[in-house]
C-alpha cells in the first residue's frame, strides 16, 4: 500500500525508493506517481525519488466537489509533503502542469530546492501566439462534455501525442484533469522574480512538444536566471547531470 502524507488539508499518497539527495516528481495532467516513479527509477541509485499522486489523482484527497485548482494551490501541497517527510532541500522534476508547479516552488519557496528540471512547461502566459490553439482546444473540450462525452473531453484535453496508457490515467482521474486545466493559467509570473531566480533549472522540450510550447521553452530560458535549455534526452539525464 502506498504510504500516504499530510499535503495542504489533503492526504497524499507517494511513492519513495533509493536513497541520497531528495527528488521529487510532480506529474503532470492525466499522469500518475507510478508512472513518473518508474520514469526516475534509474537515479534511485543515488538519490531517494519520491513520487506522489497529486490532489484528486488516485487515492489522494482532494476537496468535495472538486471543481477548481490554482498552481500555488498545488504547489503549497508539494512544499507540505517535503515537509511532512522532513527531507532537505529537494531536486524537483516536473512535467507538464507539475513544471509550472515546480516552477512556482522554485520562485516563492527556494529554501525546498536545490536545482529543478522543467519539462515541457506550459507558461502560456509567455506565447500570446498560443491564444487561438488554446480557444480551439477549449471548445473541443466543451462541445464533448455537451454532447455528454467525458472520455473524447479528456482526448481533446491532452491532444494527439498522449499515449495509451496517459489517456487512460486521465479518464480515471477526469475531475482532476479538468480541475487542472482550468488551473494552468493561474501561476503569476514577473520577469523580475525569473530573472532573480538562481536555482540551477534545467528545461526539456520533447521533440515531439506543440509548437507553443516548444517556444515558451526558449522564452522561459531567456527569462530564468540560471537556466539551460535542453532540446534532447529525459528526465532521468536531465536530472542526473543536477545531481552531479
Amino acid at each position: 500500500m502506498m504510504p500516504s502524507a499530510a499535503g495542504a488539508g489533503v492526504q497524499l499518497h507517494y511513492f519513495s525508493s533509493g536513497g541520497g539527495r531528495p527528488l521529487l516528481g510532480i506529474h503532470s495532467i492525466g499522469g500518475a506517481a507510478a508512472r513518473l516513479g518508474s520514469e526516475l527509477a534509474p537515479l534511485a541509485g543515488r538519490s531517494r525519488v519520491i513520487t506522489y499522486d497529486r490532489r484528486g489523482y488516485g487515492k489522494s484527497e482532494a476537496p468535495e466537489p472538486y471543481l477548481a485548482t490554482t498552481v500555488t494551490e498545488q504547489s503549497e501541497d508539494a512544499a507540505a509533503l517535503l515537509l511532512a517527510l522532513g527531507v532537505g532541500p529537494t531536486l524537483l522534476v516536473g512535467v507538464g502542469f507539475g513544471a509550472l508547479i515546480a516552477l512556482d516552488l522554485c520562485l516563492r519557496r527556494p529554501e525546498l530546492v536545490c536545482a529543478a528540471v522543467l519539462a515541457d512547461p506550459p507558461v502560456y502566459s509567455l506565447e500570446l501566439e498560443s491564444t487561438r490553439e488554446l480557444a480551439d482546444q477549449r471548445g473541443a473540450i466543451e462541445a464533448a462534455l455537451l454532447a455528454g462525452s467525458t472520455d473524447r473531453a479528456i482526448e481533446a484535453l491532452l491532444g494527439a501525442n498522449a499515449d495509451g496508457d496517459l489517456l487512460a490515467s486521465a479518464q480515471a482521474n477526469s475531475g482532476a484533469c479538468f480541475a487542472d486545466y482550468g488551473g494552468l493559467a493561474s501561476l503569476e509570473l514577473t520577469h523580475r522574480r525569473m530573472r532573480d531566480c538562481r536555482l540551477p533549472i534545467k528545461i526539456l522540450s520533447a521533440p515531439s512538444a506543440s509548437a507553443p510550447l516548444t517556444r515558451i521553452a526558449a522564452e522561459l530560458d531567456g527569462l530564468l536566471g540560471n537556466s539551460e535549455l535542453l532540446r534532447d534526452g529525459g528526465l532521468a539525464a536531465a536530472a542526473e547531470a543536477l545531481l552531479d
